[in-house]
């Protein structure tokens, strides 16, 4: 049985009560939008800032009862390589498509380190013989991770703005 606190006959504070969800949901929306999206942008373009081939990065913003999350995913004609490097790829074969052969060294050393997430100035060398292929059975790579890495380095600024939304949104209820 529930046990009645307080009656709300304002039609105005019943109109805030109604609209408390909307309300919050559109301060952490815009918070995370000013506030949290910049900087996760600013960090995984600071991962691909000397690759050739550059994706874009957008945010998607969720904010749930259960949750409150914000995804960064890489978009654009590159976004593909970005995601290979970042969760790594199964085995797979790799063919020639405009050529005869693959022509490839043996061994490389990475551009970029996934902790931190960030890239390594005069990194990126290839090194062994030149081989010639018709046909690679490419093992999959492991994957760096940067994505991971970056929301684990964001996770206490997040919570904070979080926490500090829904302190103003208290506070503007209150008035």
């Amino acid at each position: 049985m529930p046990i009645l606190l307080r009656n709300i006959r304002s039609k105005k504070r019943k109109a805030e009560i109604l609209n408390l969800d909307y309300l919050a949901r559109k301060a952490l929306e815009a918070a995370l939008k000013s506030q949290v999206a910049p900087v996760l942008i600013k960090s995984h373009n600071l991962v691909v800032a000397d690759w050739k081939n550059k994706p874009t990065f957008e945010t998607r913003i969720a904010v749930r009862p259960e949750k409150i999350s914000m995804t960064v995913f890489p978009s654009g004609d590159n976004a593909g390589i970005y995601e290979i490097v970042d969760q790594g790829s199964p085995p797979h074969i790799i063919k020639p498509v405009k050529a005869e052969f693959l022509v490839f060294r043996t061994g490389y050393q990475p551009k970029t380190l996934a902790r931190p997430a960030r890239t390594v100035s005069g990194g990126g060398k290839t090194t062994g013989p030149l081989v010639f292929a018709k046909l690679v059975h490419h093992p999959g790579s492991e994957g760096r991770f940067f994505s991971r890495q970056i929301a684990e380095d964001i996770k206490p600024d997040f919570k904070r703005i979080i926490d500090n939304t829904f302190k103003k949104v208290s506070k503007q209820l209150e008035e």
